[in-house]
């Protein structure tokens, strides 16, 4: 079975923008991650936002996620229809990330909603949930995935071309 769908240019430059863009942040997140876990100051920016979120291995997936959206570029430049594999691997994962930080943001407005009805006793346990937001757990794989969405149109044409 073959797909006759023609990946044009427009393409290789939306894999090349998402793989910049996922590799980049994904450095950023390593580089955060290794500044603070060891001390170091790898880079002069502040840590902990929805910018630059210190996690080491959220940046190195970002990174991975990043580098399958830019080997793409040259095949879909190209033309060629295997270069749109890429740009569809790319997006689920992408989409997978997504759905792992929003199922984890999920379980942490669960446990600060469980420490606001948890009695007098219980919630000195649960303290730890007094200071969280939604914005604590807004990572750049949640935000970047805005940006995938387009790329959804592609994978959806791919499927129904199978």
């Amino acid at each position: 079975m073959s797909i006759n769908l023609k990946v044009k240019k427009r393409w290789a430059i939306y894999s090349l923008g998402l793989g910049v863009a996922y590799a980049c942040f994904g450095l950023l997140g390593i580089l955060a991650g290794l500044s603070q876990t060891y001390g170091l100051i790898l880079i002069p920016l502040e840590v902990g936002t929805a910018l630059i979120y210190p996690d080491i291995f959220g940046g190195a997936m970002l990174m991975v996620i990043g580098v399958i959206f830019l080997f793409g570029v040259r095949p879909q430049w190209r033309g060629a229809g295997e270069g749109a594999s890429f740009l569809v691997v790319g997006t689920f994962l992408s989409a997978v990330f997504f759905a792992v930080y929003i199922a984890i943001m999920l379980s942490h407005a669960i446990g600060f909603a469980a420490f606001n009805i948890a009695p007098e006793p219980y919630a000195e346990i649960m303290a730890d949930w007094a200071e969280w937001t939604c914005m604590n757990d807004l990572q750049p794989g949640i935000w970047l995935f805005a940006f995938v969405i387009p790329g959804l149109q592609l994978a959806l044409r791919l499927w129904k071309a199978r």
